[in-house]
């Protein structure tokens, strides 16, 4: 969590955060005419779901951030903003950091290529069940929608669209880096962090995230059981 809280100093990673959020909202905003409503007024599936963890890749926890500000701003464009807003930028803000983080901590950029594609996609597929766990347990919590319906269908949202997002991280990523303009360019190493906690954050992170989606899709975990869960999730955060 080290990145999340000292990119506030860095005037770059600041902008960037805005650029990003501003990104994120415009597409949802121009796609919106595409998404599929699931939930009347609470859930959508969204075809610019590709961008959010693709975002967080290139751009960090400014990726993070951003992405989390820019679904509350689409939000409002498209007339989406309710009392479940606060947990759609958490849940968002979430897809982000479990990318970047995850992809930060497991990737070995000298490994083979097949290893590279298998942290990826188990990347994006901890981050789809981590965001349904955590808007689930909001809207559960506010009575705006049932536990199990939310976390699945966000589970399969954002990891689909998270997976998608891969093939727009190898189109640019090296050009974004060749220009200094990825996170781990832009921030210093002693910002980043050393991660030593981070195989606990991860596991815990994924039990969190699968977990709880289990628990209170098909167990009948009750309301603790999804707090539990989700607690877990946020004490995964800080290790990573």
């Amino acid at each position: 969590m080290k990145a999340a809280i000292a990119m506030w100093k860095n005037p770059r990673m600041i902008v960037m955060t805005a650029v990003v959020a501003a990104i994120y909202a415009s597409t949802q905003i121009v796609l919106n005419p595409f998404a599929i409503i699931l939930v009347p007024g609470v859930i959508k599936f969204r075809i610019s779901n590709i961008f959010t963890m693709f975002l967080a890749l290139l751009f960090g926890p400014a990726g993070a951030f951003g992405v989390g500000f820019g679904n509350v701003i689409g939000d409002y464009f498209t007339g989406g903003v309710g009392l479940g807003s606060f947990f759609g930028f958490l849940s968002t803000l979430a897809v982000g950091y479990v990318g970047y983080t995850f992809w930060l901590r497991l990737r070995d950029p000298s490994s083979g290529k097949a290893r590279q594609v298998v942290v990826y996609l188990f990347t994006g597929l901890v981050a789809g069940a981590v965001t349904g766990v955590v808007l689930a347990w909001g809207l559960e919590l506010l009575g705006l929608a049932p536990f199990g319906l939310t976390s699945t269908v966000l589970l399969i949202n954002f990891a689909l669209g998270d997976w998608a997002g891969g093939i727009l991280y190898l189109l640019v990523y090296e050009r974004f880096r060749l220009l200094g303009l990825t996170w781990t360019e832009m921030m210093e190493p002693s910002d980043i962090g050393e991660g030593k906690f981070a195989w606990l954050g991860v596991t815990l992170m994924t039990v969190g995230g699968f977990g709880g989606w289990v628990a209170g899709t098909y167990l009948g975990g009750g309301f603790a059981a999804q707090s539990f869960f989700f607690a877990l999730t946020l004490l995964a955060a800080i290790l990573l």
